[in-house]
Parts: structure tokens; sequence; C-alpha cells
């Protein structure tokens, strides 16, 4: 095989997951700017939210980058929270599904790219190995 191929599949292997986190981030900024008021206009009675939402709600644009991902964590993960009183599960209905798509997405592609990313350094770092072995 050519060299210049070799690299070129080393550097998309180590870039395609930081890609793929990258439009999760951008996703994320997307319903920061957005869609984070219309969010936080739903969830008037959940402790999880507005207790976040009221601190970083009016805040700089990265603090609402970092409560939409809060947001969207428990969004996509409620039992707990629902279990314990402090999401209320009519408000969680109540969410526009445009939403909960954007927010799936958001979550998925950056667990994706961070995933992706540790299993190509566990293998680079592996192949080290065997080669100094």
């Amino acid at each position: 095989m050519d060299n210049s191929i070799l690299v070129v599949m080393k550097l998309s292997l180590l870039f395609g997951p930081l890609l793929i986190g990258f439009i999760g981030v951008g996703v994320n900024c997307y319903i920061a700017y957005r869609d984070l008021n219309a969010i936080l206009g739903v969830f008037k009675k959940s402790n999880i939210v507005t207790s976040y939402g009221d601190v970083w709600g009016n805040g700089s644009f990265s603090a609402r980058c970092v409560l939409a991902s809060i947001v969207s964590g428990n969004v996509l993960f409620p039992r707990k929270h629902i279990r314990n009183g402090s999401l209320d599960p009519n408000e969680l209905a109540c969410l526009p599904a445009s939403i909960k798509t954007r927010m799936r997405w958001s979550v998925g592609l950056m667990f994706f790219g961070v995933i992706s990313l540790v299993g190509v350094v566990v293998v680079a770092e592996f192949l080290k190995w065997l080669a100094g072995a």
C-alpha cells in the first residue's frame, strides 16, 4: 500500500471521531441558542431543570450550552429524576418531539465521538505496545 494512503487512513481514524463529537457539540449549541427558552418554559415544576435554569439560563452562551447538555441528559435519561420527584413526567410529555430529537442527536453524537476516540487511542497504544514487545 502507498504510504500516503496509510497516512490518510490514520488521520481519518483519529479525526473522524473528533468530527462526529464536534457535530454533536454543534447541535448542542443550536439547542442552547434556539430551543433553551422553550425548554425552560415547559419545565416550570421540575426542580432538576429550574434549579440549573435559574442560575445559568440568562448567562453567557457557554453557560447556556452547559445548561442545554445538563437538561438533555435529564430529559433523555429521566427514570431516576422522575422516581425521586425532581422531574415532572407531565412536563416531560409536553416537550416538543423535535427538541427531544435534537437532544438525542446531540447526546448520541457526543457520546459516540468520545467513545470512538477512546477506542482509537486504546488500539493505538496496544499496537505501540505490540511493536515494542
